[in-house]
């Protein structure tokens, strides 16, 4: 069993959204201009996404703003409901974003998760669009998370 089956063990509580096809996730990449990372594509074929539980494991410390976000929704593909859809919310904010990035998640800060893949930048971010921390400006709202998909997940589930 890999990292990303065993969601309904982990102590990050996610109500996944099902599976997604192979070539749905093809169509978002090429959608989007992106070569999502393996782990990320993992993620989506056993969960695409879901409703997340609302408990300590759900928080994240961002170093850079010394503060705490909380994930609400890790958004999936074709899901039956816009609000929980990566492309919906990627085309919303598509000309705020950086190239190559996509949107998979919200925080309860009204915030959005962010998956940069140009090369330079990978990794999971959290966009601050609300400005919910006083540091966060127009040029300066972006927060490294993680490294990878794997690390984030590994990081909800101390």
């Amino acid at each position: 069993m890999g990292l990303f089956d065993k969601y309904k063990q982990s102590k990050f509580e996610i109500k996944p959204f099902g599976k997604v096809k192979k070539e749905d996730i093809v169509r978002i990449e090429k959608l989007f201009d992106v070569i999502l990372p393996n782990d990320y594509k993992k993620f989506l074929s056993n969960c695409n996404g879901g409703a997340v539980s609302n408990n300590k494991f759900n928080e994240i410390h961002l170093d850079e703003v010394n503060g705490n976000i909380n994930i609400d929704i890790l958004y999936g593909i074709h899901t039956g409901n816009s609000s929980s859809d990566i492309e919906y919310w990627t085309n919303e904010y598509v000309k705020d974003l950086l190239k190559k990035t996509i949107i998979i998640g919200d925080s309860l800060q009204h915030g959005f998760i962010v998956l940069i893949c140009d090369g330079s930048n990978d990794g999971i971010y959290y966009y601050d669009d609300s400005y919910y921390f006083d540091s966060s400006n127009d040029e300066s709202n972006i927060y490294l998370i993680a490294e990878n998909f794997e690390e984030f997940w590994k990081s909800l589930n101390k």
